[in-house]
């Protein structure tokens, strides 16, 4: 279901945020670009979930470095990198490196640095240890957490049937659900120019716009036609879309774990409540994870006073991470999954399965059993490193292994997520979620 401000996806992580810093390191480079490099070292060194020799991270750093110039004509041949006496020595060292190979090929300090410490985080031989220049970190944030867009808050596709651009999905609190849009809506014109033909993502380009500027929308809705004059405003692209189903079922999908799902997770919950919810079909299938928190604050919602994960790391006992309190949400639950359910969204799958509180129905999920800490770099950088390996409550270890469902129920062509009529797996969510509402009122 795209969204008319496109958002992306972030694929199979597992973060948890990490504001790292060490003093100065040595000024063979400039100030920022060595911190880069001394706080990547140090990371890579001491909180890799498994011993890192730290030799191997220098022979890797030194022949990037000498590949890098080789692309820019340059002929020059891997440094001698080893490992000094000391943590400053050997910074001291590959710092001289890094600078010493930017001259010979003509490049800057911070490409070359940044080629040397992405070598090193790749020979972890980790392919969730990953080194971000700036602008792939701000990349990387911007999948997790969208940034505001001026538009009207809707999510359109386009309709199989016709070939129209129809409303999938009116965000809470914007500009479209005050005017009155309503999910089914065919939009036919925009500024009273016809979209027939039109992609979906020229559809939406013509309902973006700066805050505060007007479009006018017409649609067709229940073979009537309607028109709107909508002021357009910041809008934050969602990760949690709801809706209520047959059946006074509520449907939550939770498409990534970003800082602010669990507040979007929590107005989804009051508004299907509110519209008199007796159950509940939470949707993780296709989420490819996030932070971390942000799984463990929704499966709390569920949850209480029972373990949510056990956390194993590097050098230090096991941790088993607790819900608190009284559990938010008691409605029955059935939780959709599938091979696309990776990582924070296997830490909520998991805990809801393995403490009893919902089946899993769909498919086995990606196996993802690790976590990553992301630490912002002094050059606008970042390193995401794998620092810890994470157990289910029951203490399943599912990385390289998955979650396998409770009822196992096969994807059906062309589904559509959240359609009854073309979604196999939501169906069999709601037939279990049936049979536990009139057992309730049979009792």
């Amino acid at each position: 279901m795209p969204f008319s401000q496109a958002t992306g996806r972030a694929a199979a992580a597992s973060v948890v945020l990490s504001l790292f810093c060490l003093g100065a390191a040595p000024a063979a480079l400039p100030y920022q670009v060595a911190g880069d490099v001394a706080q990547s070292f140090q990371l890579l060194t001491t909180t890799y979930y498994e011993a890192v020799d730290p030799a191997v991270l220098l022979a890797a750093a030194s022949d990037a470095l000498a590949q890098a110039a080789r692309k820019r004509g340059a002929t020059v041949a891997p440094p001698a990198l080893t490992v000094q006496g000391d943590r400053d020595a050997t910074l001291a060292e590959l710092d001289g490196a890094i600078a010493s190979t930017a001259r010979s090929a003509h490049g800057t300090p911070s490409e070359f640095a940044y080629v040397a410490i992405a070598a090193m985080a790749k020979a972890t031989n980790d392919r969730y240890t990953q080194f971000f220049t700036p602008d792939e970190f701000k990349a990387f944030n911007d999948a997790l957490d969208p940034k505001r867009i001026g538009g009207i808050g809707v999510m359109i596709e386009p309709d199989a049937a016709s070939g129209d651009v129809r409303v999938t999905y009116v965000l809470p609190g914007t500009p479209a659900e005050r005017a009155g849009l309503a999910v089914g809506d065919i939009i036919t014109t925009i500024d009273t120019k016809p979209i027939k033909g039109l992609s979906v993502d020229a559809v939406s380009g013509r309902l973006r716009g700066n805050p505060g500027t007007v479009v006018s929308v017409t649609v067709q809705r229940s073979g009537a036609s309607s028109a709107f004059t909508i002021t357009r405003d910041n809008v934050q692209p969602p990760t949690v879309v709801f809706k209520m189903l047959p059946g006074e079922i509520g449907y939550v999908w939770v498409m990534e774990f970003g800082r602010g799902t669990p507040a979007e997770f929590d107005t989804a919950i009051a508004r299907l409540r509110d519209s008199g919810a007796k159950a509940l079909v939470l949707d993780l299938r296709n989420d490819g994870g996030g932070y971390v928190n942000s799984a463990l604050d929704i499966s709390s919602r569920f949850i209480a006073n029972k373990a949510l994960l056990t956390v194993e790391e590097r050098g230090k006992r096991a941790t088993t991470i607790d819900a608190d309190g009284d559990p938010s949400i008691t409605l029955p639950v059935t939780v959709l999954v599938n091979q696309f359910t990776a990582s924070a969204s296997e830490i909520t799958a998991g805990a809801l399965q393995d403490d009893g509180i919902g089946m899993l129905v769909g498919a086995r999920t990606f196996g993802k059993g690790v976590m990553q800490t992301l630490t912002p770099l002094p050059d606008g950088a970042a390193i995401k490193i794998t620092t810890a390996h994470y157990l289910t409550p029951s203490r399943r270890d599912i990385n390289l292994r998955g979650i396998d469902p409770d009822v196992r129920v096969d994807e059906n062509r062309d589904a559509r997520f959240g359609d009854v009529d073309k979604d196999a797996q939501l169906r069999a969510a709601l037939s279990l979620l049936q049979k536990k509402i009139a057992e309730a009122k049979s009792e």
